[in-house]
């Protein structure tokens, strides 16, 4: 037995603080790559944030971007298929009562309930090609979220934080019917999966519940982080790679790091009265607004070369309201 085995189990490992105070001294703290540094990709990324809006419960496709002229020609008719009984009886056949209209360069019908955004009709691509098999809620949720109509596969979010080293943020106003695994990780690491923030709150300290801890300040935690990451690397440097620690390890940093700056980030009073009032009141507008702030500041930590920030590079897939980069 060596004398680094002695230290670390006599006394039930007291003696390696003493000797993570040498070893700091004479290797300070480095960052660890960890699982969510940056990953080079095949093709140079042109999109350095993701802002995804999932409207759950939004008005229907027929009423807003994909007009149905046969709804208007057998209006009050039965379906053709009838009514199938694998589903719910239904009625007949019913006409939007909006007017579409060919909007932009491009000549996309929108209807006249988005008469301002049919002006900037040419930044948006619509796809009208999507369909489904399984009209029912819980389905659909797991179809938009993560590609398939059954629980148990990464989120969208999820796979982009592990091709491209991403953050994942969600901002949801309380939990939907089928919950967190719509942002699970699900059989890629957990570092992947997204972090939920109930954006129904406008209190930073509320919305981000035990940030701060009662008993320490921000010096003794980074001494107690410091110490801790000093034992981390000496077990790594003995016993190898261990993917599940360095997730912790880099959890542990970036909520660290969360008591400093997601304080300024959430805090919406921190914008001007009249950015308030342009995006308007509610969990949805509240959600956009926290969604742009998280972009600002992840583009600021990717300028600098380094995910610095607990937001740097959002990428979100929410229910009601997502926020991504």
């Amino acid at each position: 037995m060596n004398r680094r085995d002695a230290l670390r189990i006599m006394g039930s490992g007291f003696g390696m603080v003493a000797l993570a105070q040498l070893v700091g001294r004479a290797n300070p703290p480095v960052a660890l790559p960890g699982p969510v540094a940056l990953k080079p990709t095949h093709f140079p990324a042109r999109a350095k944030q993701v802002i995804y809006l999932f409207l759950n419960g939004g008005p229907s496709q027929v009423d807003t971007f994909d007009p149905k002229p046969m709804l208007a020609k057998y209006h009050g008719q039965p379906a053709p298929s009838g009514n199938l009984k694998t589903e719910r009886k239904t009625g007949n056949l019913l006409r939007s009562p909006f007017q579409f209209n060919k909007c932009g360069q491009s000549s996309i019908e929108v209807s006249e309930i988005f008469p301002l955004l049919g002006e900037r009709i040419d930044d948006i691509c619509v796809i009208r090609s999507m369909y489904t098999n399984r009209p029912n809620h819980e389905p659909s949720l797991f179809r938009l979220n993560c590609g398939v109509p059954l629980p148990g596969h990464p989120s969208m979010g999820s796979w982009l934080t592990y091709g491209l080293g991403t953050g994942f943020v969600v901002l949801c106003p309380g939990l939907p019917v089928v919950g967190p695994q719509l942002w699970s990780s699900s059989f890629l690491p957990s570092v992947h999966q997204g972090t939920y923030i109930p954006n129904n709150e406008s209190d930073p300290e509320k919305m981000i519940q035990h940030l701060r801890s009662p008993q320490f300040g921000l010096t003794e935690q980074r001494r107690q982080l410091d110490l801790l990451g000093a034992l981390n690397r000496l077990y790594l440097e003995k016993e190898g790679p261990d993917p599940q620690l360095e997730s912790g390890i880099q959890s542990m940093e970036i909520a660290y790091r969360m008591q400093t700056e997601a304080m300024e980030a959430f805090d919406l009073r921190k914008e001007s009265e009249a950015t308030r009032a342009r995006y308007g009141e509610g969990d949805f507008a509240r959600g956009c607004l926290l969604a742009r702030r998280l972009v600002e500041r992840a583009t600021v930590g990717q300028s600098r070369r380094h995910l610095d920030s607990p937001q740097a590079g959002i990428s979100s897939g929410s229910p009601d309201c997502g926020a991504a980069g």
